[in-house]
């Protein structure tokens, strides 16, 4: 009798401890796109990448406060010929105090949050500059813009590039500050994000043996090998509510 206690008990701590992990799971995060152009091993690329987030319970996804995406194993940066922005230019003027050979991407997406009952979408883009070019220190600036319904202008802490867990390689870490929109409204949201990231079509001159002469900037080189499969890749979300979810993707190796 008693045992059979026990494992009675045991069932029922087991289904509250699943039903809690179930309620607690709130957001989902879906990666709809993610690859490199062009996808020819060994050579300067773009990665694009896409993702939807929803939520299980409500209308408005908990706003997003941080987020690690991380690339395939084996890429690499060649950032010789690069600028970096100034944070506190780009937040007094714009993105055009950043000098053109500084900017590392774009991106955007639709954000969505509540005024009262009411919801309120609202697209917004992102312009990346390299903050820091340096090997071992390069983090990315993020300039997010709304336009409409409500003018929205914010540049986010630099985001450092960082080394990915395995099976992954490097990778940028972002942290997303809150986004107040209006005073009576809710903390912004994102339904889906999208981002194009590279420097390889930058161009600069270099002397070489006395005569000036362009190159163009690496930027992301792609490995000069694919392993069977795919390369994997990630974005890791963490939400205000708490919940950190990882949406994962395998990218198909370039056609030899």
């Amino acid at each position: 009798m008693i045992a059979g206690a026990r494992f009675v008990a045991a069932m029922l701590c087991g289904t509250f401890l699943a039903f809690a992990a179930t309620a607690r799971a709130e957001q989902t995060v879906s990666i709809t796109a993610a690859g490199f152009s062009p996808d020819k091993l060994g050579i300067p690329t773009n990665v694009f990448g896409s993702a939807t987030i929803t939520s299980t319970t409500g209308p408005v996804p908990s706003p997003i406060r941080h987020v690690n995406v991380y690339g395939p194993a084996g890429v690499t940066l060649d950032l010789r010929g690069s600028g970096v922005c100034v944070k506190e230019s780009l937040e007094r003027v714009g993105p055009q105090a950043c000098p053109a050979n500084s900017k590392a991407g774009f991106g955007g997406g639709q954000g969505i949050y509540m005024i009262g009952k009411e919801l309120v979408e609202e697209e917004y883009t992102l312009d990346f500059f390299l903050a820091d070019n340096r090997p071992g220190h390069v983090a990315l600036l993020i300039y997010l813009m709304g336009s409409k319904p409500v003018a929205v202008e914010m540049v986010f802490p630099p985001a450092p590039v960082i080394q990915g867990p395995k099976p992954y390689g490097l990778g940028f870490s972002v942290e997303v500050p809150e986004i107040k929109v209006l005073p009576e409204a809710s903390n912004a949201s994102a339904k889906s994000a999208f981002l194009s990231l590279g420097a390889h079509n930058v161009a600069y001159y270099r002397t070489v043996q006395g005569k000036r002469k362009l190159f163009h900037v690496k930027g992301i080189v792609l490995p000069k090998s694919c392993p069977r499969g795919g390369w994997p890749v990630a974005s890791q979300f963490t939400f205000e509510d708490g919940q950190t979810v990882m949406a994962k993707r395998t990218v198909a190796c370039p056609k030899k």
